[in-house]
């Protein structure tokens, strides 16, 4: 039987149920000045409360101490022997340690991407460009500039180095240059899970009277309480997005330092003395090791350990080296990369389980390579190159070798867009 009233009726209580849907989410969302409650109103994995307390209520004895180890720009024949050096060490589960590398598109080898990553190492984004412009271009950013500069090089990463999309999680900013709201709008709408280029001061274990110990990571579903020490914090909220504090370390002189490069000392041992690295390594670990357990990050440029060099020597290399033979001494010590690490603050088990669960186990490690036949790509002045050399020379897992360099706003090289073109 026909019903002429029907098509109206299921008109509105669409419409009824829309409506609804609208009240339960207002309902269900944090109010603008609502404080953040752990098992209240944000629940993992996708939310947790900023703090200094280990996630999963778990005791300090349940818990690992994680070391996180990672390291800034581009992979080149330069620095890719340098990261082979440290296979050789494993964590308390017998899987090797793991790192987090935060590559940059200029002089990069994919090819070599392509190897670390089969090893079991992270890649993550560090932007294409790199522009040491901080004051005019990345303090000027807009959210159209912070995605470009995040996914294109995320395109050259899959396409040249051939790594799957969905095992590029996270964003560190160059220089550390925090972009606010527009930046973390983009890790949001790029569907990327963290960053990692916000230092903290205020929540180390030794500045002031910090008695509860370092922050861990958290995610922006509330207003972050993380100092803000290095360019625009955002404002808003960012639900799912997570924040791995860079957690200062306290050099030699007292002052805080976020990456390896920045760490000073009075007499300057630090610089030349392996004696001098590892004690200051051991130190400022011990102040997360007995507090609270916060992981322990080690953020450095390959660079830094051959930087003042003194007759050849390699101190800064062999005080990191000898600082992780250390940590390899002990049980409940885990060197993991980032997304490691988050999977298991994301799912937090004890420490007696630590060692079997997804996120320390050794799922990933070795597969057989996908570069079967690497190739390096020669550009020319012709080709659009971003700097003044008469060639810049690429490393890739693909062919053919595009028309132009790839670069920001021409990622696969398919378009002939000159460099002063490009905003």
């Amino acid at each position: 039987m026909f019903c002429g009233s029907c098509t109206s009726m299921e008109s509105y209580w669409s419409l009824l149920l829309v409506l609804l849907l609208v009240l339960a989410s207002a309902l269900s969302a944090p109010a603008a000045d609502e404080e953040c409650q752990q098992d209240v109103n944000c629940f993992l994995p996708n939310c947790l409360c900023a703090s200094t307390k280990p996630p999963g209520g778990l005791s300090l004895e349940e818990v690992p101490q994680f070391v996180v180890l990672s390291y800034d720009d581009a992979i080149t024949t330069t620095n890719f022997d340098f990261y082979l050096d440290f296979k050789d060490f494993v964590n308390p589960n017998e899987c090797r340690i793991s790192m987090t590398f935060f590559v940059s598109h200029l002089y990069c080898d994919y090819s070599k991407v392509n190897e670390l990553h089969r090893l079991g190492h992270e890649i993550a984004l560090h932007s294409v460009t790199h522009k040491s412009d901080v004051e005019n271009y990345w303090r000027k950013a807009n959210q159209s500039v912070w995605e470009h500069e995040m996914d294109d090089l995320r395109k050259m990463i899959v396409r040249n180095a051939l790594i799957p999309v969905e095992d590029i999680k996270g964003w560190r900013a160059p220089f550390l240059e925090v972009g606010g709201d527009e930046m973390f709008s983009a890790v949001r709408d790029l569907n990327l899970l963290y960053d990692c280029s916000w230092p903290t001061l205020k929540y180390t274990n030794w500045y002031g009277d910090r008695p509860e110990g370092a922050i861990w990571p958290y995610t922006l579903d509330f207003p972050s309480i993380q100092d803000c020490q290095v360019g625009r914090c955002p404002t808003e909220r960012f639900n799912g997005t997570w924040v791995l504090p860079m957690v200062d370390l306290k050099d030699n002189t007292g002052e805080g330092c976020a990456m390896l490069d920045i760490c000073r000392s009075v007499d300057d041992e630090l610089l030349t003395s392996a004696d001098a690295v590892e004690n200051f390594l051991r130190r400022n670990f011990n102040l997360n090791y007995y507090t609270n357990k916060a992981p322990f990050g080690l953020y450095a440029h390959h660079a830094w350990f051959y930087e003042n060099q003194i007759d050849n020597t390699e101190a800064r290399k062999d005080g990191y080296t000898r600082f992780l033979q250390w940590l390899s001494e002990k049980d409940d010590v885990y060197v993991v990369s980032l997304d490691r690490m988050l999977a298991w603050v994301r799912n937090p088990v004890p420490l007696s389980e630590a060692g079997t669960s997804d996120a320390l186990s050794c799922t990933g490690y070795d597969p057989d390579s996908n570069c079967l036949d690497p190739i390096i790509f020669d550009f020319f002045q012709e080709d659009n190159l971003p700097t003044t050399e008469t060639m810049i020379r690429m490393g890739t897992c693909t062919r053919p070798q595009p028309d132009y360099y790839p670069w920001i706003y021409n990622p696969y090289g398919d378009q002939d867009i000159p460099i002063e073109a490009i905003p």
